[in-house]
């Protein structure tokens, strides 16, 4: 049986280890190399031949792209990484990006081992694995639940925007993140916050909390 050769990313260096343990010594997968950041990350999938990256989904750091922008990166510059991404947000319309921007599973740090397992042989195998959370998130959408329609209006700027913010960025510190200019920033945060029905900040950090935008 072929040894599905694994990379890890998490900017929380006790989840990489966890994960390690995991997958090589419980579930036999070959891990072979670990990043904490998305810097570190793109250096090593330079350097280092996997077939499977598991990788946090909001990492943010001052020299390197997180999130939708890292998976878009990833994507183009090394195609045949399959990716899983492992997130605590359960947000609708995020979930529905990060499917859009490559990921081939797509699990919520709470599963169990098992799904995780699931998840890589799946992406190993270019099948698509969605968890039963992120399933059951992504099905308040096709309900027509009126929260999660909203959500899904955003565009993938404009959640990148919010997700950024309620992680505690100012607008001037996004712009220069995300390489836009503080006035297209502000105008994404401000559509997005009128998209979704909400007047202040205090508002939005409500519901990032209560709609998965922020763990």
């Amino acid at each position: 049986m072929t040894t599905i050769r694994v990379m890890l990313a998490d900017d929380h260096p006790f989840i990489v280890f966890g994960l390690r343990e995991m997958l090589g010594k419980r579930l036999g997968f070959n891990v072979v190399a670990e990043a904490t950041g998305p810097r570190l990350l793109l250096e090593k999938l330079a350097r280092i031949e996997c077939d499977v990256l598991i990788t946090d989904f909001s990492m943010p750091c001052a020299d390197a792209p997180d999130g939708l922008a890292l998976l878009h990166c990833i994507r183009t510059r090394f195609p045949n990484v399959r990716i899983v991404v492992l997130t605590m947000l359960d947000n609708p319309g995020l979930l529905g990006c990060i499917r859009k921007a490559g990921a081939l599973a797509l699990l919520n740090k709470r599963d169990g081992l098992q799904e995780l397992s699931n998840a890589v042989i799946a992406a190993f195998q270019g099948r698509e694995h969605l968890s039963a959370s992120v399933r059951q998130a992504l099905a308040r959408l096709g309900a027509g639940n009126p929260e999660a329609v909203a959500s899904s209006r955003l565009s993938p700027r404009e959640i990148e925007v919010l997700r950024l913010y309620v992680g505690g960025m100012t607008t001037s510190d996004i712009a220069r993140y995300l390489n836009r200019s503080i006035n297209t920033v502000s105008t994404q945060k401000h559509s997005a916050m009128r998209k979704i029905g909400v007047k202040n900040d205090a508002e939005l950090y409500d519901y990032a909390i209560e709609h998965g935008l922020k763990a």
